[in-house]
Protein backbone atom coordinates (compact mmCIF):
# COMPACT_ATOMS: atom_id res chain seq x y z
CA UNK A 1 0.00 0.00 0.00
CA UNK A 2 1.28 3.64 -0.41
CA UNK A 3 2.28 5.22 2.17
CA UNK A 4 -0.19 8.22 3.86
CA UNK A 5 0.66 11.49 2.91
CA UNK A 6 2.56 13.12 5.65
CA UNK A 7 0.33 15.33 7.83
CA UNK A 8 2.06 18.76 8.03
CA UNK A 9 1.03 22.28 9.62
CA UNK A 10 2.29 25.56 8.52
CA UNK A 11 2.90 27.43 11.72
CA UNK A 12 3.69 30.92 11.14
CA UNK A 13 6.42 31.87 13.54
CA UNK A 14 8.29 35.34 12.60
CA UNK A 15 8.98 35.42 9.17
CA UNK A 16 9.58 33.09 6.33
CA UNK A 17 12.43 33.16 4.60
CA UNK A 18 11.50 33.96 0.73
CA UNK A 19 14.85 32.74 -1.25
CA UNK A 20 15.44 30.77 -4.38
CA UNK A 21 16.88 27.34 -2.62
CA UNK A 22 17.16 25.05 -5.92
CA UNK A 23 18.10 27.67 -8.46
CA UNK A 24 14.94 27.43 -10.87
CA UNK A 25 14.40 31.09 -10.59
CA UNK A 26 11.68 31.22 -8.54
CA UNK A 27 11.38 31.95 -4.77
CA UNK A 28 11.25 29.29 -2.22
CA UNK A 29 9.65 29.20 1.04
CA UNK A 30 11.51 28.01 4.49
CA UNK A 31 10.00 28.57 7.74
CA UNK A 32 8.20 26.28 10.44
CA UNK A 33 6.30 23.37 10.27
CA UNK A 34 4.32 21.19 12.26
CA UNK A 35 4.45 16.98 11.53
CA UNK A 36 1.97 14.36 13.97
CA UNK A 37 3.76 11.33 13.80
CA UNK A 38 1.22 9.45 15.78
CA UNK A 39 -0.06 12.03 18.55
CA UNK A 40 2.89 13.77 19.14
CA UNK A 41 3.41 16.66 17.24
CA UNK A 42 7.22 17.76 16.36
CA UNK A 43 8.39 21.15 14.86
CA UNK A 44 10.97 21.79 12.26
CA UNK A 45 12.17 23.96 9.88
CA UNK A 46 11.38 22.98 6.75
CA UNK A 47 12.08 24.35 2.78
CA UNK A 48 9.57 24.05 0.13
CA UNK A 49 9.35 24.66 -3.52
CA UNK A 50 7.97 27.58 -4.89
CA UNK A 51 6.90 26.23 -7.99
CA UNK A 52 5.29 23.01 -6.42
CA UNK A 53 5.20 23.43 -2.79
CA UNK A 54 6.55 20.45 -2.35
CA UNK A 55 9.10 19.50 0.63
CA UNK A 56 12.91 20.43 -0.69
CA UNK A 57 14.24 19.75 2.77
CA UNK A 58 14.11 19.53 6.36
CA UNK A 59 15.97 20.60 9.38
CA UNK A 60 15.22 19.10 12.51
CA UNK A 61 16.81 21.32 15.83
CA UNK A 62 19.80 20.05 17.53
CA UNK A 63 18.58 21.53 21.05
CA UNK A 64 15.72 20.75 22.69
CA UNK A 65 12.55 18.55 21.53
CA UNK A 66 11.27 20.60 18.54
CA UNK A 67 11.47 24.12 16.76
CA UNK A 68 10.16 26.63 18.99
CA UNK A 69 9.49 30.26 18.91
CA UNK A 70 13.26 30.91 19.36
CA UNK A 71 13.90 28.98 16.10
CA UNK A 72 14.01 32.30 13.29
CA UNK A 73 15.49 31.88 9.97
CA UNK A 74 16.69 34.56 7.49
CA UNK A 75 18.57 34.24 4.39
CA UNK A 76 22.03 36.06 3.89
CA UNK A 77 24.56 35.85 0.78
CA UNK A 78 23.73 32.63 -0.60
CA UNK A 79 23.31 30.26 2.94
CA UNK A 80 20.39 30.48 5.60
CA UNK A 81 21.16 31.62 9.09
CA UNK A 82 18.83 29.80 11.80
CA UNK A 83 18.86 30.70 15.60
CA UNK A 84 18.23 27.97 18.19
CA UNK A 85 17.25 28.94 22.32
CA UNK A 86 21.55 29.13 22.74
CA UNK A 87 22.77 28.70 19.08
CA UNK A 88 22.77 30.61 16.08
CA UNK A 89 23.39 27.66 13.17
CA UNK A 90 24.66 28.21 9.56
CA UNK A 91 22.85 25.96 6.63
CA UNK A 92 23.95 25.39 3.25
CA UNK A 93 20.67 26.67 2.10
CA UNK A 94 20.41 24.06 -1.21
CA UNK A 95 20.25 20.61 1.50
CA UNK A 96 19.98 22.34 4.92
CA UNK A 97 23.03 20.70 6.07
CA UNK A 98 24.76 23.05 9.03
CA UNK A 99 28.02 24.35 8.37
CA UNK A 100 28.75 25.88 11.72
CA UNK A 101 27.30 27.34 14.32
CA UNK A 102 27.71 30.20 17.38
CA UNK A 103 26.86 29.75 20.73
CA UNK A 104 24.15 32.34 22.26
CA UNK A 105 24.46 34.06 26.10
CA UNK A 106 20.62 34.05 26.24
CA UNK A 107 17.48 33.21 23.54
CA UNK A 108 17.36 34.75 20.36
CA UNK A 109 14.67 37.61 19.37
CA UNK A 110 15.64 38.69 15.89
CA UNK A 111 17.45 38.35 13.36
CA UNK A 112 18.18 40.97 10.82
CA UNK A 113 20.51 41.96 7.92
CA UNK A 114 21.29 45.46 8.45
CA UNK A 115 21.26 47.59 5.18
CA UNK A 116 23.49 47.35 2.48
CA UNK A 117 24.87 44.52 4.23
CA UNK A 118 25.76 41.41 1.92
CA UNK A 119 27.47 39.10 4.38
CA UNK A 120 26.17 39.32 7.99
CA UNK A 121 23.20 39.19 10.11
CA UNK A 122 22.91 41.10 13.01
CA UNK A 123 21.32 38.36 16.11
CA UNK A 124 19.37 40.22 18.36
CA UNK A 125 19.66 38.48 21.97
CA UNK A 126 17.06 38.98 25.15
CA UNK A 127 20.04 39.66 27.35
CA UNK A 128 21.50 42.71 24.79
CA UNK A 129 24.62 40.38 24.21
CA UNK A 130 23.76 40.97 20.85
CA UNK A 131 25.83 39.66 17.93
CA UNK A 132 27.04 40.33 14.04
CA UNK A 133 27.49 36.89 12.16
CA UNK A 134 29.29 36.47 9.31
CA UNK A 135 27.90 34.22 7.11
CA UNK A 136 31.07 33.37 5.67
CA UNK A 137 33.16 32.26 8.35
CA UNK A 138 30.31 30.97 10.61
CA UNK A 139 31.72 33.12 13.27
CA UNK A 140 30.49 36.43 15.23
CA UNK A 141 31.78 39.81 16.98
CA UNK A 142 29.83 41.57 19.62
CA UNK A 143 27.26 43.97 18.33
CA UNK A 144 25.03 45.81 21.21
CA UNK A 145 24.11 48.73 19.02
CA UNK A 146 21.10 47.75 16.91
CA UNK A 147 21.31 48.18 12.78
CA UNK A 148 19.39 50.98 11.35
CA UNK A 149 15.57 49.34 11.26
CA UNK A 150 16.95 46.29 13.55
CA UNK A 151 16.05 46.86 16.79
CA UNK A 152 12.74 45.40 17.76
CA UNK A 153 9.95 48.21 19.17
CA UNK A 154 8.72 47.37 22.95
CA UNK A 155 5.17 46.66 23.09
CA UNK A 156 2.83 49.77 23.75
CA UNK A 157 -0.44 50.47 23.62
CA UNK A 158 0.80 51.06 20.15
CA UNK A 159 0.97 47.77 19.34
CA UNK A 160 -1.00 46.47 16.54
CA UNK A 161 -0.69 42.95 17.87
CA UNK A 162 1.97 41.03 19.88
CA UNK A 163 2.21 38.45 17.73
CA UNK A 164 2.94 40.65 14.51
CA UNK A 165 6.43 39.78 12.98
CA UNK A 166 8.73 42.54 13.82
CA UNK A 167 10.65 41.56 11.24
CA UNK A 168 7.82 42.31 8.79
CA UNK A 169 9.21 45.32 6.53
CA UNK A 170 5.36 46.89 6.54
CA UNK A 171 4.95 49.16 10.56
CA UNK A 172 1.51 48.81 11.95
CA UNK A 173 0.17 50.94 15.09
CA UNK A 174 -3.03 51.40 16.74
CA UNK A 175 -3.46 54.95 16.62
CA UNK A 176 -6.92 57.34 16.07
CA UNK A 177 -4.96 59.76 14.44
CA UNK A 178 -4.21 59.66 10.46
CA UNK A 179 -1.97 62.15 8.97
CA UNK A 180 -5.36 64.01 8.56
CA UNK A 181 -9.02 63.65 9.29
CA UNK A 182 -11.19 62.45 7.44
CA UNK A 183 -15.15 63.28 8.10
CA UNK A 184 -16.76 60.37 9.48
CA UNK A 185 -13.72 57.89 9.34
CA UNK A 186 -12.75 56.72 13.16
CA UNK A 187 -9.27 55.57 12.60
CA UNK A 188 -7.58 52.39 14.14
CA UNK A 189 -4.70 51.43 12.75
CA UNK A 190 -1.75 53.10 10.72
CA UNK A 191 0.02 50.63 7.90
CA UNK A 192 3.21 52.33 6.95
CA UNK A 193 5.32 51.17 3.80
CA UNK A 194 7.80 53.36 1.62
CA UNK A 195 6.13 56.91 2.45
CA UNK A 196 2.69 55.22 2.14
CA UNK A 197 0.16 55.25 5.48
CA UNK A 198 -2.78 52.64 5.25
CA UNK A 199 -5.77 53.78 7.59
CA UNK A 200 -7.85 51.28 8.78
CA UNK A 201 -11.26 52.44 10.85
CA UNK A 202 -15.05 52.63 10.65
CA UNK A 203 -17.16 54.93 10.07
CA UNK A 204 -18.27 57.32 12.72
CA UNK A 205 -20.96 58.14 13.93
CA UNK A 206 -23.74 56.02 13.46
CA UNK A 207 -23.62 51.96 12.71
CA UNK A 208 -19.73 50.92 12.06
CA UNK A 209 -18.79 50.19 8.78
CA UNK A 210 -15.04 49.03 7.59
CA UNK A 211 -13.28 51.70 6.21
CA UNK A 212 -9.99 51.86 4.56
CA UNK A 213 -7.71 55.12 3.28
CA UNK A 214 -4.75 55.66 1.53
CA UNK A 215 -1.99 58.53 2.13
CA UNK A 216 0.86 59.19 -0.34
CA UNK A 217 4.49 60.05 0.90
CA UNK A 218 4.60 64.00 1.75
CA UNK A 219 1.02 65.18 1.54
CA UNK A 220 -1.62 64.84 4.52
CA UNK A 221 -4.11 64.67 2.87
CA UNK A 222 -5.73 61.04 1.64
CA UNK A 223 -5.60 59.99 -1.90
CA UNK A 224 -8.42 58.00 -1.86
CA UNK A 225 -10.73 56.68 0.61
CA UNK A 226 -13.82 54.31 1.00
CA UNK A 227 -15.94 51.28 2.51
CA UNK A 228 -13.74 48.35 2.44
CA UNK A 229 -14.97 46.66 -0.20
CA UNK A 230 -17.96 46.97 -2.82
CA UNK A 231 -20.97 44.92 -0.86
CA UNK A 232 -23.40 45.60 0.51
CA UNK A 233 -21.95 47.35 3.89
CA UNK A 234 -25.10 45.35 5.91
CA UNK A 235 -23.28 42.41 4.63
CA UNK A 236 -19.97 43.51 6.12
CA UNK A 237 -18.87 43.19 10.29
CA UNK A 238 -19.34 46.21 11.92
CA UNK A 239 -15.05 46.38 12.92
CA UNK A 240 -12.07 47.64 11.65
CA UNK A 241 -10.19 45.59 9.46
CA UNK A 242 -6.85 44.60 10.97
CA UNK A 243 -4.63 43.22 8.34
CA UNK A 244 -3.19 44.79 5.41
CA UNK A 245 -0.69 45.35 3.33
CA UNK A 246 1.29 47.97 1.02
CA UNK A 247 2.97 46.51 -2.17
CA UNK A 248 4.50 49.09 -4.57
CA UNK A 249 0.97 49.14 -7.14
CA UNK A 250 -1.46 47.72 -4.75
CA UNK A 251 -2.87 47.67 -1.13
CA UNK A 252 -4.12 44.37 0.18
CA UNK A 253 -6.90 44.13 3.37
CA UNK A 254 -8.72 41.42 4.72
CA UNK A 255 -12.08 41.35 6.05
CA UNK A 256 -15.08 39.83 7.40
CA UNK A 257 -18.35 39.41 6.57
CA UNK A 258 -21.34 39.92 9.02
CA UNK A 259 -21.93 35.68 8.88
CA UNK A 260 -18.54 34.72 9.16
CA UNK A 261 -16.06 34.25 6.68
CA UNK A 262 -12.89 36.31 5.43
CA UNK A 263 -12.00 37.95 2.19
CA UNK A 264 -8.91 39.52 0.78
CA UNK A 265 -9.48 42.53 -1.48
CA UNK A 266 -6.77 44.03 -3.79
CA UNK A 267 -7.17 47.97 -4.69
CA UNK A 268 -4.63 50.32 -6.78
CA UNK A 269 -2.61 51.94 -5.03
CA UNK A 270 -2.96 55.41 -6.28
CA UNK A 271 -6.66 55.12 -7.39
CA UNK A 272 -8.53 52.68 -4.97
CA UNK A 273 -10.13 50.83 -7.61
CA UNK A 274 -10.70 47.35 -7.09
CA UNK A 275 -8.83 44.15 -9.08
CA UNK A 276 -10.29 41.27 -7.01
CA UNK A 277 -11.67 40.16 -4.05
CA UNK A 278 -11.78 36.64 -3.06
CA UNK A 279 -12.77 34.48 -0.13
CA UNK A 280 -10.52 33.20 2.08
CA UNK A 281 -10.76 29.41 2.62
CA UNK A 282 -13.67 29.27 5.29
CA UNK A 283 -12.21 26.21 7.29
CA UNK A 284 -8.84 28.26 8.53
CA UNK A 285 -9.18 30.50 12.21
CA UNK A 286 -8.38 34.14 10.55
CA UNK A 287 -8.04 34.94 14.23
CA UNK A 288 -4.18 34.21 13.89
CA UNK A 289 -3.75 36.08 10.78
CA UNK A 290 -1.66 39.29 11.44
CA UNK A 291 0.47 40.00 8.04
CA UNK A 292 0.28 39.44 4.19
CA UNK A 293 3.53 38.71 2.43
CA UNK A 294 3.45 40.24 -0.61
CA UNK A 295 6.63 38.99 -2.67
CA UNK A 296 7.39 38.88 -6.88
CA UNK A 297 3.80 38.87 -7.66
CA UNK A 298 2.38 36.88 -4.70
CA UNK A 299 0.27 37.16 -1.89
CA UNK A 300 1.12 34.65 1.26
CA UNK A 301 -1.42 34.29 3.44
CA UNK A 302 -0.41 32.54 6.65
CA UNK A 303 -3.62 30.63 8.12
CA UNK A 304 -4.41 28.50 10.90
CA UNK A 305 -1.83 25.41 10.13
CA UNK A 306 -1.87 26.70 6.28
CA UNK A 307 0.40 29.18 4.24
CA UNK A 308 -1.81 30.03 1.25
CA UNK A 309 -0.14 31.29 -1.93
CA UNK A 310 -2.60 33.67 -4.52
CA UNK A 311 -1.66 35.35 -7.49
CA UNK A 312 -1.40 38.82 -6.79
CA UNK A 313 -2.59 40.05 -10.41
CA UNK A 314 -5.73 37.80 -10.20
CA UNK A 315 -6.19 36.31 -6.69
CA UNK A 316 -6.78 32.76 -8.11
CA UNK A 317 -4.68 30.39 -5.43
CA UNK A 318 -1.25 28.92 -6.68
CA UNK A 319 -1.13 27.05 -4.42
CA UNK A 320 -0.18 25.84 0.09
CA UNK A 321 1.92 24.34 2.65
CA UNK A 322 -0.13 22.49 5.47
CA UNK A 323 -3.32 21.15 6.07
CA UNK A 324 -6.33 21.88 3.65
Amino acid sequence: PKPAPERIEWVERGAPAFVDVNGDGTEDIVGHVRRYEGTAPSEYIAAFDGRTFQKLWESAPSEGPDASRHTKVIAQNGRLVMSEQRTVNLLELETGKRLGRVPLTDSPRRLCIPPGDTTSVWVEVVDHQHLLFDTRTATAKPAPRAPKGCATPPLSPQTCNMSRPAEHPTTCERSSYPPSDIRGFSTKYLLRADGYTLALGTRWPGTQVPLVALYAPGNRKPVWHDTVSDKDPLLLRDTAPEVGEISKDAVYVVYQLEKGGSHLIRRDLRTGAIAWDVALPESHFTSMLTVLWVREGRVYVPLWGNLLALDAATGDRLGGIGTE
